[in-house]
C-alpha cells in the first residue's frame, strides 16, 4: 500500500530534532533567493546562513543545558 503522507504521516517523534537541518536548508535557500543582491555569491551566502543558524541553535542549546544542569541546581539545591 502506498504511503499517504497527509493521511498517515511518518512516525518521526523520536527524531524530531533531525528535521531542523532540512528546514534550515530550505529556509536559507528561499530567504537568500529573495534577499541577495548579487546572485554570483548566492550559494556561498546560503551556506554561511545555514552554518550561522545551526551554530546559533547549537550554542543556545549548550547555554540552556548549562543553565539547567549547573546554574539551577547551584541556586536552588534539593534538600
Amino acid at each position: 500500500m502506498l504511503h499517504r503522507i497527509f493521511i498517515e504521516p511518518s512516525q518521526a517523534h523520536d527524531a524530531w530534532y533531525l528535521m531542523i537541518v532540512p528546514m534550515v536548508i530550505f529556509i536559507a535557500i528561499g530567504y537568500k533567493a529573495v534577499r541577495t543582491k548579487d546572485m554570483d555569491h548566492y550559494w556561498r551566502e546560503v551556506l554561511v546562513f545555514i552554518l550561522q543558524v545551526l551554530g546559533g541553535m547549537a550554542a543556545l542549546a549548550l547555554v540552556f543545558m548549562l543553565i539547567v544542569n549547573v546554574l539551577v541546581p547551584w541556586l536552588a539545591p534539593m534538600p
